[in-house]
């Protein structure tokens, strides 16, 4: 009796990434099992042992198209799931964050300065501040119930920050032909409290309320 599991894994090849490799083991598993009930059909009744072989490699088709249809569905999974997971769960943090700040300060929430005058030292707002971590809860929620776990969460609760961050980076360049006449030392001073008041503290923030949301989702449910 040929070995069909080692038949199918011989002709569909080795698919790259770990899910890649699952999903292949997947469909040689349930592949070999429909080649080897139809082998064993053709010769219960009466196919010659090499018609019979030859008939059920035919019925696989094309492998290389196999293949390739394998690996569009785990590409297309994986946009979807990073769509889930990272960025739909995002675009809420980011709205629900700078919502908050917003709504803060249109109530009269100042902010805090590390130090006053030039250049502009790290800015607080501590009731944002206060408030991020259950921003970063939600999106620690929403990113897990679309079955994100790791880094995925946490990314998805950052998105707010790293964008910001990002957009300082992109100024600081830009800054040295707008403003030539300002100190470099002032400049990367001035970067540097950005960086703190509006993507570092924040972040710890909002990562802060993914690890408690998480913690909360582990914790063992009591019987009374």
């Amino acid at each position: 009796m040929p070995d069909w599991r080692a038949y199918v894994r011989d002709r569909l090849g080795s698919l790259s990434g770990s899910r890649a490799a699952e999903e292949g083991d997947d469909v040689a598993r349930e592949l070999s099992a429909h080649l080897e009930e139809f082998h064993a059909a053709l010769l219960a009744n009466g196919t010659p042992e090499a018609e019979a072989f030859s008939q059920t490699c035919a019925r696989a088709g094309n492998w290389q198209e196999l293949r390739r249809e394998i690996i569009s569905a785990k590409q297309e999974g994986t946009m979807r799931d990073r769509i889930r997971q990272i960025w739909l769960p995002g675009l809420i943090t980011f709205m629900a964050s700078y919502f908050v700040l917003c709504l803060l300060q249109r109530v009269g929430a100042r902010p805090l300065y590390s130090h006053p005058g030039e250049p502009v030292g790290v800015i607080f707002y501590l009731p944002w501040l206060f408030l991020l971590p259950l921003v970063g809860a939600i999106a620690g929620y929403l990113s897990r119930r679309a079955q994100g776990d790791g880094w995925r969460v946490y990314l998805a609760s950052c998105v707010p920050v790293l964008a910001l961050g990002a957009l300082f980076l992109v100024l600081f360049p830009v800054s040295f032909i707008v403003d030539k006449q300002v100190p470099l030392q002032t400049k990367v001073t001035t970067l540097v409290a950005l960086m703190a008041g509006w993507v570092v503290l924040p972040g710890i923030a909002l990562c802060t309320g993914v690890a408690l949301q998480g913690l909360r989702k582990r914790q063992p449910i009591r019987r009374r």
